[in-house]
């Protein structure tokens, strides 16, 4: 009974990760600069940014907005496409 349930976790587990997928697909070189991203964020209103970083294939911008929401922001690194939005 116990490796029946400890297969069954397994397998469960095996195909969450299976499934991860990076949000930016199709990602060339040259990429555009992070400060490039930054801007494309600022301009669509998330102004307070405190960190950029590289996450999921993209360029992610985190901050807080004006109401003190957290957000995360998902920039294309080719394209400049904002991918995805995330607030807490």
């Amino acid at each position: 009974m116990k490796s029946v349930l400890f297969t069954s976790i397994l397998l469960a587990t095996m195909a969450s990760t299976s499934f991860a997928a990076d949000i930016c697909t199709n990602v060339t070189e040259p990429r555009k600069t992070v400060e490039e991203a930054k801007a494309v964020a600022v301009a669509a209103g998330y102004a307070d940014i405190t960190k950029m970083d590289e996450e999921d294939g993209c360029y992610e911008a985190k901050g807080n907005n004006a109401n003190g929401t957290k957000f995360e922001v998902y920039i294309h690194p080719n394209t400049l496409k904002i991918e995805k939005v995330k607030t807490e």
